[in-house]
């Protein structure tokens, strides 16, 4: 599956997770700056998130997760916006996907071959599905629902990676199709057939 199919399947996943204007503020702390060190995150669970996010979108005609610097996007959303179970949640996951990768394979997920990365994703996938009822929608913004019931790790780390890269800069203008707001009114806008596959930025 590529993106832009990830984009469609899951825009009910992300649809209404955050306002615009906390949106921005987000973006703005992800800004590239000389000498960028996590807030929050240690090394090895930056690395980490940098790794597993790219594993989720790769690179292929559009630049990638990491190329998006998701991973310091997540670092902002567990140093900032997270609820306190929710971000413990995520640092709790990243040191498990971790001991997962050195249990299996003897080196840390970020060290590891695609196809050990993706077995190991599989793994995280099934137990998603059997922790998460059928037919839940997870808010990213929520908390867990119950007092002992954490979100399940690879849902929340998917759905902040795919807001994390769908609202990037890299994202909404080269994955995605952009115009920037506000602009003129434009009754009859072309759209081309070699783009008629791309989604708008919102």
């Amino acid at each position: 599956m590529n993106r832009r199919d990830a984009l469609k399947r899951t825009s009910l996943l992300l649809g209404g997770a955050a306002s615009m204007p906390l949106l921005a503020s987000w973006l703005s702390g992800c800004r590239a700056e000389p000498g960028w060190q996590p807030a929050t995150l240690t090394a090895e669970q930056n690395d980490l998130a940098a790794a597993l996010a790219e594993a989720i979108l790769p690179e292929t005609d559009t630049p990638g997760a990491r190329a998006a610097e998701v991973n310091r996007f997540i670092d902002v959303l567990v140093t900032e916006v997270l609820p306190p179970r929710t971000r413990q949640a995520m640092l709790d996951g990243l040191d498990d996907v971790d001991a997962r990768a050195r249990e299996a394979y003897g080196d840390a997920f970020a060290a590891l071959a695609a196809e050990q990365q993706a077995a190991i994703l599989d793994a995280l996938v099934a137990d998603a599905r059997a922790a998460a009822p059928a037919g839940r929608t997870f808010d990213l913004l929520s908390a867990p629902n119950g007092p002992d019931v954490p979100p399940p790790f690879f849902e929340l780390f998917k759905a902040a990676t795919l807001l994390g890269y769908y609202t990037s800069e890299i994202g909404a203008t080269q994955e995605l199709r952009y115009v920037a707001v506000p602009g003129r009114y434009d009754a009859d806008v072309p759209f081309p057939s070699e783009t008629v596959d791309r989604t708008w930025a919102a």
